[in-house]
């Protein structure tokens, strides 16, 4: 009875973020669905990707507040305290990706670093300058987020992650039907509007938490210190920051394979959509750390963390082999046909959301442990292995020319793979040395 009350407890707590996660998630094959109906899909598809690529690699400091709030926040002084180093933050950041948008650093960036094909950066660069603001409506939304998670509130995350994805795709109907704009800037805008309207209602939905049970609760212990906010969140906003470097240094490897353009659209799309089944796994970090904190067990946790792995690529393969993968990219995307590749790469990735799951659940472990500096040093692993994959498949990409599109493919979706694998590999071999088979951490 205490194992299904436990794995009861853990279920409510997962539930609501791996909806809050699908819905987020779906926003990109929303985008897609939209963009590929408007002219020179492919190219669009790319610079609006290169785009995306760059501004999570800029946002990656603040996707973990949410983690960071959910660990750190136990009253006034220290939702004060954490609020202050979320301002500095995205402040900085923000000054970031004017300096990047807005300058001769793009170029660089773009066309000599990445090596975009001309049009695909250029269309990327109208982009990243519409979406100026994206990091600091999303580090202030995370941060809030996470005071909603820990206190009870992961329902709202949901809510206010449809109404997101609802204001997604009225801009992107309503931009599509006036068609006057290149698909690349109306990605932006569809984007820019959907953050800023979840960051209005996640204020909104976090103003009774704050004032009710926040803020009137004066803390005994030391107030947090900056300085010590960032000891804290500093290992795991690094691993965020090589978690999302996999995205441009993704890009620039396919961008020397034969078909670049062709071979970036389908890169962008395959990805995009396969987040939606990943996003089931992804949920599972922040909910291993609220269940352990609420004495669910360890034994429980890998428990549920195998239902997540197995159904997520089950559910995968069940739409892979079957017609409704082609109703999915020709009826629902309107894929161009020369995007006639984004169905195998889906395939080659069956076994990517269960990675997702059994990664995310071992990170949330570690960061309620506080090491965080193992999550660092794994996805630093993942790092080394996938970009010393692609490039070798670059190298080797010429003499397989004549497959197209479909070599890039390839060696993308592989060395995704492996090198998440790789992190696992070593994240379980630390734990297995210091967290015993039903153990409860606290």
């Amino acid at each position: 009875m205490e194992r299904v009350v436990s794995t009861r407890v853990l279920f409510w707590l997962w539930l609501p973020l791996a909806l809050s996660f699908t819905l987020m998630m779906m926003e990109s094959p929303a985008t897609n669905a939209i963009l590929s109906r408007f002219p020179d899909s492919a190219t669009h598809l790319a610079g609006f990707g290169a785009a995306l690529g760059l501004s999570l690699l800029i946002e990656s400091p603040v996707i973990m507040l949410l983690a960071t709030a959910i660990a750190l926040v136990q009253g006034r002084e220290s939702f004060l305290a954490l609020m202050r180093f979320v301002l500095l933050l995205i402040s900085g950041l923000t000054l970031l990706t004017a300096l990047i948008a807005f300058t001769p650093l793009y170029d660089a960036i773009a066309f000599h670093l990445m090596g975009l094909p001309p049009a695909v950066g250029e269309a990327g660069r109208s982009a990243m300058r519409v979406m100026l603001l994206w990091t600091a409506l999303i580090g202030w939304r995370r941060f809030l987020q996470g005071v909603l998670v820990r206190y009870g509130g992961a329902r709202f995350v949901t809510w206010g992650t449809a109404i997101r994805l609802v204001s997604i795709l009225t801009v992107g109907l309503a931009l599509l039907w006036w068609n006057r704009l290149p698909g690349a800037i109306v990605g932006a805008l569809m984007v820019m509007t959907g953050v800023f309207v979840e960051a209005v209602v996640t204020t909104l939905f976090a103003y009774p938490v704050l004032r009710e049970r926040v803020l009137t609760v004066h803390e005994e212990s030391p107030t947090l210190t900056l300085r010590a906010i960032w000891r804290f969140h500093l290992p795991l906003a690094l691993t965020t920051l090589l978690t999302l470097l996999v995205h441009p240094i993704t890009a620039s490897a396919l961008a020397r394979m034969p078909e670049p353009e062709i071979t970036l659209a389908s890169w962008t799309v395959v990805f995009g959509s396969l987040l939606i089944v990943r996003s089931w796994g992804m949920a599972l970090q922040e909910a291993a750390v609220a269940a352990l904190q609420q004495g669910v067990s360890m034994e429980t946790l890998r428990r549920f963390t195998l239902w997540v792995a197995l159904g997520t690529s089950g559910f995968l393969a069940a739409v892979g082999f079957t017609p409704l993968l082609t109703l999915f990219t020709d009826r629902v995307l309107a894929l161009a046909p020369e995007l006639k590749p984004v169905r195998y790469g889906v395939l080659l990735c069956l076994l990517l959301p269960a990675f997702t799951a059994i990664g995310s659940t071992l990170r949330g472990v570690l960061i309620l442990r506080k090491q965080t500096p193992v999550i660092y040093r794994g996805m630093a692993l993942n790092l080394l292995v996938n970009t010393g994959l692609l490039f070798a498949g670059a190298w080797l990409a010429g003499d397989w020319s004549q497959h197209g599109a479909y070599v890039g493919l390839t060696v993308g979706t592989l060395a995704f793979q492996v090198a998440a694998l790789a992190e696992i590999a070593y994240l379980g071999v630390h734990l297995a040395r210091r967290v015993p088979v039903g153990e409860t951490v606290s």
